[in-house]
């Protein structure tokens, strides 16, 4: 969905200007063409990129569907990231929420900056686009998933008005430097290369630009994140039977972002969120049964 405002397109395999064509665009250099769907969705996913992220997200689907995240109920995303106590998934909307004001307070401020061009990655089912547009940002969603109960098709229940891109995060279909914040919105442990997937969106930033990494989990030791990858993939097994192959590295290690965006040219600083305090009992109670640290979530902000 869009309306007004959109960023300069480019091919995300050439990174050449694209050019309109009928609804979508043409790319002159390599031939590919990119349609708009009747949706409004920008598709911008290759076919081959499709291919290769295609058994894994067949898994991702399952595994959401089993865990309470899809809902057919317009009301569920417009609500979003609030959450009825009684819902199963409230514990993990709280702390999205903490994120997301955190996001709001450090990077816009209390009393916000104007209007900024937002590239919210890995969107989703696009709820913190419809956030940030609501209160008068320019934004656009991008994510792999176009489904219509847990990807940029669910984008059809918000009153505001954005721009919904299907694409790679590690090809991004923009021309450089547009965009005054690019967040990956609980998506960059999917990266297979971290480091390579930011150096893509910081191209995409303004000069003094903000990247930030929100609702990754975060360790301060490589062999916690390790445990835990390990234990959540033998809980989804047992849960709903889907042996899941991760696509990327599936958390960090404090130091490992800190120099990924060093690297950048960018300094970054983490502020966590606290979720319920029932959540973080359970969390210090299971680091006493598993002997590992629970993983920390919250906003990571390189400038």
């Amino acid at each position: 969905m869009t309306d007004g405002w959109l960023p300069r397109f480019a091919c995300p395999e050439c990174r050449r200007r694209v050019r309109p064509a009928g609804d979508g665009f043409a790319c002159d250099r390599c031939g590919r063409g990119y349609a708009r769907d009747e949706r409004g969705i920008f598709q911008f996913l290759s076919p081959h990129r499709a291919a290769a992220a295609g058994p894994f997200l067949q898994q991702y689907r399952a595994v959401r569907a089993c865990h309470g995240y899809r809902s057919p109920v317009p009301e569920y995303y417009r609500m979003l990231p609030c959450m009825a106590a009684a819902d199963p998934r409230a514990d993990e909307w709280r702390v999205r929420r903490d994120s997301f004001a955190h996001l709001q307070r450090d990077v816009f401020g209390t009393n916000g900056h104007g209007s900024k061009r937002v590239l919210d990655l890995g969107a989703g089912s696009g709820w913190m686009s419809h956030r940030l547009a609501a209160i008068g940002h320019m934004v656009v969603a991008l994510d792999r998933i176009d489904d219509e109960v847990d990807g940029l098709g669910a984008c059809r229940h918000y009153p505001v008005t954005f721009t919904t891109v299907q694409a790679d995060f590690d090809a991004l279909p923009f021309e450089p430097a547009q965009f005054d914040l690019a967040v990956f919105n609980g998506s960059l442990h999917y990266s297979p290369s971290p480091a390579a997937t930011l150096a893509e969106a910081a191209r995409m930033l303004t000069a003094g630009g903000v990247l930030v990494v929100m609702d990754s989990p975060m360790f301060s030791r490589e062999r916690h994140g390790a445990a835990m990858l390990a234990d959540e993939q033998a809980r989804i097994k047992d849960e709903t039977g889907v042996d899941i192959t991760r696509p990327g590295v599936g958390f960090f290690t404090f130091d490992a972002l800190d120099r990924a965006t060093r690297s950048l040219g960018l300094q970054g600083r983490f502020v966590p969120s606290r979720g319920s305090l029932d959540w973080r009992v359970r969390r210090q109670l299971a680091w006493l049964r598993l002997r590992r640290a629970p993983s920390a979530f919250g906003v990571w902000i390189a400038r």
